[in-house]
């Protein structure tokens, strides 16, 4: 067999095959439009304070709704000309929070460096321990999203370099058995507050 990549002009019979093999996840047109749609992975949403007309810190998420999840992608905050990005963006978490209960989705992510945390700069050999066993060495921004709410569940091995590994945290949003809400216009949930939109 030859491997290829899947290009534009190749996504329909890649789609057939999907739609055929396995039809009660796709159907043609659903297939078709997962292959070269990347809005359909992910979709981009975020929020920003504004102080005196001009934006003070943000947040930016990904919306990954195949895995119920919202991802933190970046975040920060101008404290008097220093970058911060802890207790005074809770605001903005709590919107990143309610976004993605109101879409209902089960979790928020987010992924943190191994500075400053007992993993850092050493193989990992038994992630199971490693995770059981973590701790933070002083590290404040690791503290912060503990302190709020979010649970280590797990490791991205050397994302940063060799032995400097990131910590993925989640916290669950949703409560067991909340149903799906109805989106209201372009995506955004009723009676939220207004978000730049960066898919739009």
């Amino acid at each position: 067999m030859e491997i290829h990549r899947i290009a534009p002009s190749k996504a329909g019979a890649v789609a057939a095959l999907m739609s055929t093999v396995k039809p009660d996840w796709w159907d043609l047109e659903g297939a078709s439009s997962q292959l070269q749609d990347v809005g359909l992975l992910a979709r981009l949403v975020g929020w920003y304070m504004e102080q005196d007309g001009a934006p003070k810190g943000w947040v930016l998420c990904a919306e990954f709704e195949g895995y119920s999840t919202t991802t933190i992608e970046n975040l920060g905050y101008d404290e008097d000309g220093a970058f911060v990005m802890e207790g005074q963006l809770e605001p903005l978490l709590r919107q990143a929070e309610q976004y993605a209960r109101q879409r209902g989705l089960r979790n928020l992510k987010y992924v943190i460096g191994s500075t400053g945390m007992s993993c850092h700069g050493r193989p990992i050999t038994d992630y199971g321990e490693e995770l059981r066993t973590l701790r933070s060495n002083g590290r404040a921004h690791f503290d912060y999203f503990r302190s709020i709410g979010f649970v280590p569940a797990g490791f991205l091995p050397n994302c940063y370099g060799e032995n400097y590994p990131a910590i993925m945290v989640f916290k669950p949003v949703l409560k067991r058995g909340a149903r799906k809400k109805k989106m209201g216009g372009a995506g955004q949930p009723p009676g939220s507050p207004p978000f730049f939109d960066v898919a739009a």
